[in-house]
C-alpha cells in the first residue's frame, strides 16, 4: 500500500449509507415502524428513507453487509485506479453508473460514485 504521500484524489461523503439484507420485509417493518423513518421508494429489491440528515439505502442480497458509506469522486476511473494501487479490493461495480464497491485495510466495504 502506497501511503507515503497525500492522495490527490478527492473523496468526499454524499450522505447515503447503504445496507445489504436478506429479508426486505423484515427490514421494512424494522426500519417504518421501529425506527420511524420516511420511506420515500420502495422495490422488489430495495427501500430508500429518508432517516434526517442521511439516505439509507436498504438493498435485498443473498448475504448481509453492514452499513456502507457512500463517497462521491470527480473521476471514477482515476480513483478505481488509485484504490487499486493502493491495495484495495474491488468488491462489485455498477455498469453504467460509474459506481463501485471496495474494501479498505481494515475489510470495511465503500461506496464510490462518480458526480461532477
Amino acid at each position: 500500500m502506497n501511503t507515503d504521500a497525500k492522495s490527490t484524489i478527492s473523496f468526499r461523503t454524499d450522505g447515503v449509507f447503504a445496507i445489504h439484507v436478506t429479508d426486505l420485509q423484515k427490514a421494512e417493518s424494522f426500519y417504518s415502524n421501529v425506527m420511524s423513518f420516511n420511506l420515500t421508494d420502495k422495490s422488489e429489491s430495495q427501500l430508500v428513507y429518508d432517516t434526517g440528515v442521511i439516505c439509507l439505502y436498504v438493498n435485498k442480497d443473498e448475504k448481509i453487509i453492514p452499513f456502507i458509506p457512500a463517497l462521491e469522486v470527480k473521476d471514477y476511473k482515476q480513483a478505481k485506479a488509485h484504490l487499486i494501487k493502493n491495495g484495495c479490493r474491488i468488491v462489485k461495480e455498477f455498469d453504467g453508473n460509474k459506481a463501485l464497491y471496495f474494501t479498505d485495510p481494515f475489510g470495511f466495504t465503500i461506496d464510490i460514485i462518480e458526480k461532477k
